[in-house]
């Protein structure tokens, strides 16, 4: 593994953590870059000729890296100095012993479903970009009940009345959705997760569709009550009639998964199942 590039977390904890890291990469005589992890910093990045993107923060800090190395074909890798740590598996603790063998390409690659979001308003499509955790449809902090109607393959399927409603990937299952009641999807599968948010209607329930299935959402709501936010981290108001559509992407996630856990000991470990 030639030249790896670094996404930080801007903290104390995950700029200590790298000093360990950076020993590492030197006794391997691997180049190596270092970004901060800001949105204007990251936007810019045109990342070329890079084996390697080593995540050392939270699990945001790894979606912003993701959106970024998967347009590249970049492979990722997390170490966690944030609060849950699904996507960002290496502890501090565990670096001296994992990531030579990230280095080394010992460890298996994960390849992980993405998602293009796309913005119709009236005549105009615009795309917003590829991400890996969830696209959701919510109300503003003055907003009431929200009305969305959503479409599959174009066919209108319901009409949610609540606040709001989750397009996840497998990855986001564990994110958002889960809150909402969704069920866990395994993060390797080929499918979308479609949860309502707290619907006035008790018979909407979460649906699983297919990955290669295009799912749109209509904001039926006045202008200004209805937000849409991207893995967290992008949003924009969405205004009467505007028109959400959410399609597989051609990216895909690439990441090294951790080779002495598996995903369902990751759950047990993060959620607490004993």
């Amino acid at each position: 593994m030639g030249r790896v590039l670094i996404f930080l977390k801007n903290s104390k904890k995950a700029i200590d953590t790298f000093k360990e890291t950076e020993k590492i990469l030197k006794d391997y005589g691997i180049e190596y870059k270092t970004v901060v992890n800001k949105s204007r910093i990251v936007k810019r990045l045109r990342p070329t000729n890079y084996d390697l993107f080593l995540v050392i923060g939270g699990d945001g800090t790894f979606l912003s890296a993701a959106r970024i190395a998967s347009r590249f074909g970049i492979p990722l890798a997390g170490i966690n100095e944030g609060r849950f740590g699904f996507l960002t598996e290496i502890k501090k603790e565990e670096i001296e012993r994992v990531l030579p063998l990230i280095l080394e390409k010992k460890v298996p690659l994960q390849e992980r479903l993405m998602i293009d979001v796309f913005l119709r308003r009236g005549k105009k499509l615009r795309y917003l970009g590829n991400y890996l955790n969830d696209a959701v449809i919510s109300k503003s902090s003055i907003a009431r009940i929200i009305q969305t109607e959503v479409f599959v393959n174009r066919e209108r399927i319901v009409d949610i009345f609540g606040d709001g409603v989750i397009l996840s990937t497998p990855t986001g299952s564990t994110a958002y959705a889960l809150s909402a009641g969704g069920p866990i999807l395994y993060p390797e599968s080929e499918n979308l997760l479609l949860v309502p948010i707290c619907p006035h209607t008790l018979t909407n329930r979460p649906l699983v569709l297919p990955s290669e299935f295009e799912v749109s959402f209509k904001v039926v709501s006045k202008n200004m009550e209805a937000y849409l936010t991207l893995d967290g981290q992008e949003g924009t108001f969405l205004e009467k009639e505007d028109e959400v559509i959410v399609k597989k992407s051609k990216y895909k996630c690439l990441t090294y998964s951790h080779p002495e856990k598996s995903f369902f000991g990751v759950l047990r470990e993060k959620l607490k199942w004993g």
